[in-house]
């Protein structure tokens, strides 16, 4: 009986350290509003404890409370596909209050981004500034959303990110999205699935 309570417990172990455990977030990001366009600001929420001004950061791991008392949840997939591309999915979520997700963005073996179907939206206050396609080119009416010195590293994906009027559907305002001081902020996930 022992030694099957040994083999029960080492095949355990063997399938927890194999899972690599709960998705590992570090999302932060620097809201402002749209600097070269006509585009409307949207409404930054009061103080936060997620940081002041336009400034959020969710850092954690999937399920850990929040400052907020919510739990904080982490995605990070990759399906790939048969010419080697990945299309990758990401989220960072609190309560659908705050929230950084990157849908749909197809990268090649030497971490290149294709624009089809990539998308990124940003929650700000339960408002999801969400029209906004994603590539690798700078920042564009048409694509607002520039992916740059994408990484895979085993199960760990990182990016920089910087947007130019990230639109709501909802109430057509937008925001900038970077790095506190400008350019792009980097956005970092571990123990993804599919890498």
């Amino acid at each position: 009986m022992s030694r099957l309570m040994c083999v029960l417990v080492s095949v355990l172990a063997l399938s927890c350290a194999d899972s690599g455990g709960p998705v590992l977030v570090d999302a932060q990001w620097n809201l402002t509003c749209p600097a070269d366009t006509g585009v409307d600001c949207g409404a930054l929420a009061p103080q936060t404890c997620l940081g002041t001004v336009g400034q959020r950061a969710i850092v954690g791991e999937h399920r850990q409370p929040a400052c907020t008392g919510d739990p904080i949840v982490a995605i990070c997939e990759a399906v790939q596909r048969a010419d080697g591309t990945r299309i990758v999915t990401l989220e960072a979520n609190i309560a659908n209050t705050f929230a950084f997700e990157l849908r749909g963005a197809t990268i090649d073996a030497e971490g290149v981004v294709e624009q089809t179907a990539c998308n990124v939206a940003i929650i700000e206050d339960q408002v999801s500034y969400d029209i906004g396609a994603c590539g690798q080119a700078a920042p564009s009416m048409e694509q607002p959303c520039e992916l740059s010195d994408v990484s895979v590293e085993g199960n760990e994906f990182s990016f920089g990110l910087e947007c130019r009027s990230l639109i709501s559907s909802t109430t057509a305002a937008g925001f900038d999205v970077g790095a506190v001081g400008g350019g792009p902020t980097t956005i970092r996930f571990a123990n993804c699935v599919g890498f």
